[in-house]
Formats: structure tokens, sequence, C-alpha cells
């Protein structure tokens, strides 16, 4: 059976001085189910309605046929870049979901989302994160047919400095 090995990594704890956390995670398909993906390499900014929205280049998007098991992994992931003003506040992040279109109808949601959110106070200078984020979701009961699955931003915080995303990828998986 082939199998498709994915690094994913979190930043989490930056206060404090804690590190990164890596997980190794193994998607696996019946042999001979092909898995899709895309990618773009856009560094593009969210706006800032605390809704899901397509950036000025969509997606990516991936359109697969569902098959008779209905189980499928959708892997979101990029890079995302935000930071703090100058008044010494930082309370800003951003989402990435993604929606299904076609024979299956599935809304963005934080549910199934790589999400990135940072709070500090009091700090001296403009402060900003950059980090990769990926999220998987399984999704099961889906019905046969056609689906488009496209990937959705969001930006959390209101700070007037953008939140930028990067390196966007997704990938839909099927599953026994």
């Amino acid at each position: 059976m082939p199998r498709r090995q994915m690094l994913l990594a979190a930043l989490c704890g930056l206060i404090g001085g804690a590190g990164g956390a890596w997980t190794i995670v193994s998607l696996a398909g019946p042999a001979g189910r092909n898995q899709a993906a895309d990618s773009i390499a856009a560094v593009e900014p969210a706006d800032g309605s605390g809704a899901f929205v397509d950036l000025a280049t969509v997606g990516p998007t991936v359109t697969v046929s569902i098959g008779r098991s209905g189980r499928y992994a959708v892997t979101v992931g990029a890079t995302i870049a935000y930071g703090s003003s100058d008044d010494g506040v930082l309370s800003q992040g951003g989402a990435m979901s993604f929606e299904a279109t076609g024979a299956n109808q599935i809304p963005p949601s934080l549910d199934r989302a790589a999400r990135s959110f940072l709070s500090l106070s009091g700090i001296d200078v403009p402060f900003s994160v950059t980090q990769p984020f990926a999220s998987t979701t399984v999704l099961a009961d889906l019905r046969p047919g056609r689906t488009t699955f496209t990937a959705k931003y969001r930006a959390e915080g209101g700070s007037p400095v953008p939140v930028f995303f990067s390196d966007r990828t997704i990938l839909v998986t099927p599953l026994a």
C-alpha cells in the first residue's frame, strides 16, 4: 500500500522560550487510489471581516471523485505571518479551512481549520509571527460524486496589521 508521510509543524509557546512541536502523520490510501493535491506560492493578505473568505488568488483547489467508502482526509496548510502595530499590543492571528462543493456541501469552519493566534501586551517594540501550520480533518459519510475542495482564509484579532498566507496547500486523501 502506498504511504505518504507528512511533517506537520506547529510553533507553540512563543512566550516563555518554549520551542516548537513536530508531529509525523502518516496518511495511507488504498492501493491504486491517488491523492489529489494543489498548492499556491503567492503571499496574500486576508481581510479582517472575521469570516472565511477567498484571497485574491483563490484556492488552492482540488476536485476529486468521492468513492464508495465516503471517507477522506483533507489537509490544509500554509505559512502565516502577522504582527503588532506600534501600540505595544499583539492580539492577532488567522485560520485556514476548506469548503467543499459539488456532490458534497461543507462550509469552512474553525472546527476544520489550521489556526494560529497570539495575544500579548506590554511589548516595547513591534512584534511579528511567521510560522508554518497545518491541520488534517477526516471526513466520513461523503456522498459519491465529484467534489471540489477549496481553501478559505480568515483573519482574527482586529489589528490594523494584515495577516498574510503563503505556501498554501490542500491535500485530499481517500481512506478505506
